[in-house]
């Protein structure tokens, strides 16, 4: 099967929470009411538990705390809110996953880490997207569980890299495809945004996109993401590419300050995506 096919097959298996679609629709209205879309994801107490608590960390350290869906709607902002609908909609469908065949901490980690790496050199770089990005980061292999899903032994074949075979190449090789086009197969038929697809889908491919900043940014991000989990695997230095940190203009105190903010930030986050995830630090 290829990447589309995949995804197809397992979106007969992961819902996705009505609420995600009627505030997708309720927010592409021109008459969009903000009462109503509050109402609508708090009917869902799991999503707006998830909402809620993402609003509070300090990813958007707010001077006071966000009690109710109103009040982040007007704090932060349609945008922002739905930005967190998603993540809180898609985090939803991953607990929906019935199999240990892969790591799952070891996938949270890889997810949270890219997502607030993202986030920090997006703010450096092009912070009108730095939210999109933390998305794409938080969402750029998701497609391993819905293969995890259909085909656990798959799964557990591509958890096998080494220093010598990258995630990417090692998927490649086993699948015909990687996990980012599987990914961003799933979140098309899920109808995310494109600003929030088109990066994880073209991440492998950053000499192609020089003129796209957030896909060059997901790349860095990722890798980066790697490297701070598998320092036994991988140098940092081998992972990302020099010519696309300079077209970026990333330099190595940035690096460090995104790596910094992701390490500060990322138990806190790990608590509120998957509170059942082992500690890896």
């Amino acid at each position: 099967m290829n990447a589309l096919q995949y995804a197809e097959n397992v979106t007969e298996v992961f819902v996705f929470p009505d609420a995600y679609l009627r505030v997708k629709q309720l927010l592409e209205s021109e008459r969009a009411d903000m009462d109503e879309v509050a109402e609508v994801i708090q009917l869902d107490p799991s999503l707006a538990s998830k909402v809620l608590k993402l609003a509070n960390s300090a990813i958007y350290s707010l001077p006071k705390k966000i009690d109710t869906i109103g009040k982040a709607l007007v704090v932060l902002g349609a945008e922002t809110v739905y930005n967190l609908v998603v993540s809180s909609a898609v985090i939803s469908v991953c607990e929906q996953v019935t199999t240990n065949a892969i790591d799952m901490d070891r996938f949270w980690a890889q997810s949270v880490h890219s997502a607030l790496i993202a986030r920090a050199l997006g703010n450096k770089v092009v912070p009108r997207q730095s939210e999109q990005l933390y998305v794409s980061g938080l969402l750029h292999t998701i497609g391993e569980l819905a293969l995890c899903q259909l085909d656990p032994e798959l799964a557990k074949a591509c958890e096998q890299y080494s220093a010598t075979e990258k995630p990417w190449q090692c998927q490649r090789r086993l699948l015909g495809f990687t996990y980012a086009e599987l990914s961003a197969a799933l979140l098309r038929l899920w109808q995310l945004p494109p600003s929030i697809i088109e990066p994880i889908a073209l991440q492998h491919q950053p000499d192609k996109h020089l003129r796209q900043p957030a896909v060059l940014l997901l790349n860095i991000s990722t890798r980066l993401a790697l490297a701070n989990i598998h320092a036994d695997l991988y140098k940092q230095a081998n992972l990302l590419d020099p010519f696309v940190l300079e077209v970026l203009g990333i330099i190595e105190p940035d690096l460090r300050a995104a790596l910094d903010f992701c390490n500060s930030e990322a138990l806190y986050l790990l608590s509120v995506l998957n509170p059942k995830a082992g500690m890896l630090y």
